[in-house]
């Protein structure tokens, strides 16, 4: 069965939003001892919270029953097992972790016949140092957001400002809260604000155009409550697409316009005319790598297992350790438009419209040749603009294969550098929804969206099938190409072909019908590429990798073609 609805883990950690307040005086001066009572188990947590706040440690329920239950310090236990390998040893996660085996607990219990919570055992030997006064309140069972942080937090999501930039807004001393804190909170209020009958409408619609095509899937994931957090579907008309055109895939979250502000998460590709076309689409309660690695399972499930060649995401951490997961053999790159986009902010200082930096920055970002035209250009504007020592660029250096074009020209991306995709699909959704617009509204109106989108695709197979292509250099390779390409590809074919009189040729080597060419551009001197040919089989490679990367034959190949008089593509 397609619809899957899941339970997701609950830590058992103690995490109060207000400071309790308790009728014991002075708590912080009470020990803890056997046989003290309380009205409650609220009461007796309450209290030992306070008490291990005081002395600088924090505290979780082990194991908690009707009438019984254990409260340990955050540090007990050990480091989790992640998994064994092959000769079945215990690999543990390689992650910091809190446990050390801290035996410091509490146990209470109550007595059948009595309304009273007793302390039954009580050890205060701990294993480890005490967190200071100011530090304490970074313990998660500490943390204290007030209201004034929460309704701050919540305007600022209304008026669409980075949630997280609330604690900064906070002086140190009343900081007991980070910006994964406040992303916390407003996902709470997302599923709190989410309407029960909203969400039993969506899942009502899902089942009926099941009903209709078995071929529509659907997963939706509820929390302990039974209420959405993670919705997925998708067309019968998307899955089939995907067959086709599914070897590039960009994937965005930044869209959020609904009720309810969940992240809206597109998988978007592009087709035979270059238009943008959806493989699929989820609405998230958050954006965790859990919830990623969930929605990724999910969607390959739908697509019966067929992972793409490539994908393009933003630059998230919780994607990117999602898509490591879930599509390990899939070549992972990072928008370029994002990344661009922060130039202006890290390096006001030189970083502007008219600036001699901005321009050389952007041709050594987007037109260096080769990997070593980038590196070298690239060292050459940090020494020449005494950038050698900032720390950003430095980083980005390090990822440079994951975002400079040049590195990625060898893997198919269908011409794309960006998540542009996603982001028109975004925009063309604007005219449909809003801020108001309820999750039942959402995918009724997504639906009509995706049929627009279908209907333009119609009318450019029309266009491509009866309307003729003009011949601007009127030779035989031309021409076949206008009977093999749509308008939008014979485009790009044309474009190529219109650049080969900028070209010479050198030929460097001959063995039997394997030639090799230099091809050199009488315009820009740097700009020589390598082309292979066997006249034979009439295969032919280019070190400008233009093919393997968008399918399209380039100038430099076209170069030799007219010369060997190869009529076919």
């Amino acid at each position: 069965m397609e619809e899957t609805i899941l339970d997701d883990e609950l830590e058992s950690n103690i995490n109060l939003s207000e400071e309790p307040q308790i009728n014991i005086v002075a708590e912080e001066n009470i020990e803890p001892y056997v046989g003290m009572e309380f009205d409650s188990l609220e009461k007796a947590t309450d209290f030992y919270r306070l008490f291990s706040k005081a002395k600088g440690f924090g505290i979780r329920t082990r194991s908690s029953k009707p009438n019984y239950c254990i409260l340990v310090c955050v540090r007990e236990g050990k480091l989790p097992v992640k998994s064994t390998n092959d000769n079945n040893v215990e690999v543990k996660k390689k992650c910091s972790t809190m446990r050390m085996g801290c035996q410091a607990s509490l146990t209470i219990s109550k007595e059948n016949n009595s309304h009273m919570w007793t302390v039954k055992s009580y050890d205060n030997n701990h294993n480890h140092a005490m967190a200071s006064p100011k530090s304490v309140s970074y313990l998660r069972c500490h943390k204290n957001m007030n209201n004034a942080a929460k309704n701050l937090i919540e305007k600022f999501s209304e008026e669409g400002l980075p949630t997280g930039k609330v604690a900064s807004m906070f002086k140190e001393s009343d900081l007991a809260f980070s910006n994964r804190d406040c992303w916390n909170h407003m996902r709470n209020v997302r599923t709190n604000n989410l309407d029960i009958g909203d969400a039993q409408a969506v899942f009502n619609y899902c089942k009926h155009k099941q009903a209709q095509n078995s071929n529509f899937f659907y997963a939706i994931q509820c929390d302990d409550e039974a209420r959405m957090v993670k919705k997925f579907w998708i067309d019968a008309r998307s899955r089939l697409a995907y067959q086709h055109f599914g070897d590039v895939v960009t994937f965005d979250t930044t869209y959020k316009t609904n009720k309810y502000s969940m992240p809206f998460a597109p998988f978007t590709g592009v087709n035979h005319h270059l238009q943008s076309i959806l493989f699929g689409c989820a609405l998230l309660q958050d954006e965790s790598e859990i919830s990623f690695t969930w929605l990724f399972e999910t969607w390959l499930e739908a697509m019966n297992g067929k992972k793409p060649i490539s994908i393009i995401t933003d630059q998230d951490l919780a994607i990117g350790a999602a898509v490591t997961k879930v599509f390990p053999q899939t070549r992972h790159r990072l928008c370029l438009w994002h990344i661009r986009k922060k130039f202006p902010e890290k390096l006001a200082h030189i970083y502007h419209k008219k600036s001699k930096f901005k321009h050389e920055l952007k041709r050594c970002i987007r037109e260096s040749p080769t990997v070593n035209d980038f590196e070298v250009d690239w060292q050459q504007i940090m020494d020449t603009y005494n950038l050698q020592e900032n720390e950003w660029l430095q980083r980005l250096f390090e990822i440079r294969e994951s975002w400079i074009p040049v590195y990625n020209r060898k893997t198919f991306f269908a011409g794309m550098n960006t998540t542009q995709r996603s982001e028109s699909i975004n925009s063309f959704f604007d005219s449909f929804v809003n801020s108001t617009t309820t999750l039942q509204e959402f995918v009724v109106k997504f639906e009509k969206a995706v049929n627009n989108r279908y209907e333009a695709e119609k009318r450019e197979d029309f266009e491509s099938k009866h309307k003729s292509r003009i011949l601007s250099i009127k030779s035989k390779i031309e021409e076949h190409a206008a009977s093999i390409y749509t308008r939008n590809m014979f485009g790009k074919f044309q474009h190529e072909l219109a650049l080969v009189s900028q070209f010479t040729k050198h030929k460097i080597e001959k063995n039997g019908s394997q030639y090799r060419y230099q091809i050199s551009n009488c315009f820009k001197d740097r700009d020589k590429f390598i082309v292979d040919i066997n006249l034979e089989s009439k295969d032919a490679t280019c070190t400008c990798q233009l093919f393997e990367f968008m399918r399209i034959l380039c100038s430099h190949i076209l170069t030799i073609f007219q010369t060997k008089n190869i009529l076919q593509i």
